[in-house]
């Protein structure tokens, strides 16, 4: 680690030296090199920062060419994906040297903001990538360097927890992708967006959507890393199957020289969730077998995992000493990471003097705005507890409303129950009293308009209660929906289904139960239809309460249930 703080000191020394001489006139080499190098960028950037970093030190360059080599050695070092630090102080001498009506300002401005992202200033890097937009505003033809800045700026107000800001951002990136590639990269970053907004539908359906433009495109890089970020979004959200099946789609598309250490450790985990200890040990040591191309706390992660497995398959010493692995990485993790911390504490100080004059000036306006809040807090929950206070008393009242007729239904059909006994007990008399046959007639003509009577009552009864409940309100609601095409129309979900189909089976159970007596091929579903009908659903409600939007198939239904009734007769 050393070395490497060491070797990443060089290049601000090396520049400090060629810039010595840039008020004197080159011989035409650096002019040549730096050309070279500019074509190498695009096809070769490894190639290209090679030359770079081995531009000879007799080489006197310009302020000019002093800026353009500072711009071209940022980007070379961004596309080999390696550190911007060492080209900090050469981009304040392209940022010197450009003003604000030169393109070249912008590619600086772009990468000084993505240097200030490694460096986790996030005020600072968004800074310069909003000052970069406006530069390159005026150069409508240089759409490369407005998509980098968006992309950038995107995913810094990502990070920076200013979603709102990113979406708008990933939008107008999305604006100006022209290639497959691009719309992958910009789709990606919306798919990100909702979910962590929690619109998981929204977010995989962009996520999906990158995945298929990367595909078009091509390009084994991007499939791989989109198909990998889907599994990991279905193994977050427990669905390991369709995991599984992105995690071996991105093992498919990566490049034969790529290392698959890391692939095999998601999708031994996801064999693990899934309670495939074999599977799940199988690919765990699979990618162990890299662990030299592991960093320290991704080898501590999968360790962590084995040494799971291998306690739930009671194999206790292998456990113990994969626990000590463990120890013994987590603990060189600890001195990597604060020699991180050490370089990152250099680079803050640097500007911690212009924040604090800042946050001196705004500590007086913060209190205050503290203050208003807190006011603002106190009568927002003055006024929710009040309503919250209001809807438990009307919840009271409905409850006992819905007892009382609750009550009430059963002493009807507790009445009906006995009337019905009654007319049983009188029946059976009727042929052993003949004299009194007529009387007895007669009483069961009464107790049976009684008895119409009371069942009148208690449908009525029965539809009241059953309009009471919140799944009714919704169906109502569906039902009064307008809209220029089916394809706008909702229906009820699935959990909403279940709830509707428990309430009729209740309700209606005496009218189902007679009725599955008198014809029993018919269907649960059968059944909820035959109650849905008879409360005075249309067949589009009824269409709506099983999911669909077409009334038509509600009609086949009644077509198949007229064929059940007659088969059952």
């Amino acid at each position: 680690m050393r070395n490497a703080i060491q070797r990443l000191a060089l290049f601000p020394l090396v520049a400090l030296f060629l810039l010595s001489a840039a008020c004197h006139r080159t011989d035409g080499r650096a002019e040549a090199l730096l050309s070279n190098a500019d074509s190498l960028l695009t096809a070769n950037p490894d190639s290209a920062l090679r030359l770079l970093e081995a531009l000879p030190a007799t080489i006197e360059l310009t302020r000019q060419e002093s800026a353009r080599y500072a711009l071209l050695l940022a980007q070379a070092t961004d596309k080999c994906e390696k550190p911007l630090l060492p080209c900090d102080s050469l981009l304040d001498v392209a940022l010197d040297y450009y003003d604000d009506d030169e393109r070249e300002r912008a590619v600086a401005l772009l990468y000084k903001g993505r240097l200030e992202v490694e460096m986790e200033q996030s005020e600072r890097a968004i800074g310069f990538l909003l000052e970069g937009l406006d530069i390159i505003e005026k150069f409508p033809e240089d759409v490369e360097t407005k998509r980098h800045l968006l992309s950038s700026l995107g995913n810094e107000y990502y990070d920076a927890q200013l979603y709102e800001k990113a979406k708008k951002a990933y939008n107008e990136l999305y604006e100006y992708c022209f290639t497959d590639k691009d719309k992958a990269i910009a789709l990606s970053g919306l798919g990100s967006y909702y979910s962590i907004i929690e619109k998981e539908d929204s977010a995989l359906f962009y996520r999906k959507k990158a995945l298929d433009y990367a595909q078009i495109s091509g390009d084994s890089t991007i499939i791989e890393m989109y198909a990998g970020s889907l599994s990991r979004e279905y193994c977050w959200k427990e669905k390991y199957d369709t995991a599984l099946y992105y995690a071996k789609k991105s093992l498919q598309w990566l490049p034969e020289n790529a290392k698959r250490y890391m692939l095999y450790s998601d999708i031994g985990h996801i064999f693990y969730c899934k309670d495939n200890l074999d599977s799940a040990e199988y690919y765990i040591n699979k990618s162990l077998k890299d662990s030299i191309y592991f960093q320290s706390k991704e080898k501590a992660s999968i360790l962590f995992d084995l040494a799971n497995i291998k306690e739930e398959q009671k194999d206790y010493q292998a456990t113990t000493e994969l626990l000590y692995q463990f120890i013994e990485i987590a603990d060189s993790t600890y001195f990597s990471e604060q020699s991180t911390k050490i370089r990152q504490l250099i680079h803050q100080y640097d500007i911690k003097q212009k924040v604090d004059q800042e946050q001196r000036r705004s500590k007086y306006l913060l209190k205050n705005v503290i203050g208003i809040f807190l006011i603002l807090c106190l009568v927002l929950i003055v006024f929710f507890q009040y309503r919250i206070n209001k809807r438990d008393k009307q919840r009271a009242i409905n409850e006992q409303k819905l007892a009382q007729a609750q009550e009430k239904y059963n002493n009807l059909k507790y009445s009906i129950n006995e009337s019905q006994r009654i007319i049983t007990l009188l029946r059976k008399e009727q042929s052993g009293f003949s004299q009194e046959a007529e009387k007895y007639r007669q009483e069961i003509t009464e107790r049976e308009t009684a008895i119409e009577k009371l069942k009148t009552e208690k449908e009525s009864l029965r539809t009241w209660l059953f309009k009471q409940s919140s799944i009714y309100q919704k169906v109502e609601k569906l039902s009064k929906q307008k809209a220029t095409s089916k394809k706008e129309l909702t229906v009820l979900a699935n959990h909403e289904q279940k709830v509707l189909k428990e309430i009729v089976m209740e309700l209606y159970a005496d009218h189902i139960s007679d009725t599955k007596t008198q014809y029993p091929l018919l269907t649960d579903e059968d059944l909820l239809c035959l109650c849905l009908e008879k409360v005075g659903f249309s067949n589009q409600t009824i269409a709506l309460c099983f999911g669909n939007t077409d009334a038509h198939i509600v009609s086949q239904r009644k077509y198949r249930m007229k064929e059940r009734m007659n088969g059952s007769k």
